[in-house]
């Protein structure tokens, strides 16, 4: 049984994912106990927001074998690792200099998903059973992925996901 300081550390770090990069930690206050680490730098390029993004995105799988050790159902797995990506993809707009840029984003996602944060929980539900998955899998669907970023931002970037390194 886990206790509930280690609980609570695991569920702030996945809530920490949301809003750190992993590679932001090395000038980072270390942790104690309880107490998560300081981070001392916000991204501030286009090309350090993207990173930051995939790192963010780059943790889910790992978070997502927690959450099948805490005996989640797949749904509810699905619907944590919508939310990482989905505050992420928030997050990283609002970090973006260039408020011109994050209009031309949000349009591109009110387009393609009839939003313009990108798609809703509902709308890759809704997509995943169009693909003819049912039960389960149209969840493990969504898990996988919820890590995966768009090859064309990064190559503009020229970030590399963690997950292609």
């Amino acid at each position: 049984m886990m206790s509930i300081c280690r609980m609570l550390r695991l569920y702030f770090l996945a809530v920490l994912a949301i809003f750190t990069s992993p590679a932001l930690y090395a000038d980072a206050t270390p942790a104690t106990d309880c107490a998560p680490a300081q981070v001392q730098t916000v991204p501030q390029t286009n090309a350090e927001i993207r990173q930051w993004y995939n790192d963010q995105v780059a943790v889910i799988p790992k978070l997502d074998a927690g959450w099948i050790e805490q005996g989640l159902s797949p749904e509810q797995r699905a619907r944590q690792a919508y939310e990482i990506r989905h505050h992420a993809r928030i997050q990283a707009r609002a970090y973006m200099q260039d408020k011109q840029e994050v209009a031309q984003l949000q349009a591109r996602d009110q387009e393609k998903y009839g939003n313009p944060d990108g798609p809703t929980f509902d709308y890759l539900v809704a997509q995943n059973v169009k693909k003819g998955l049912q039960g389960a899998a149209v969840y493990e669907e969504i898990i996988g992925s919820s890590n995966r970023t768009n090859a064309e931002y990064n190559a503009r970037f020229n970030v590399t996901p963690a997950s292609a390194q």
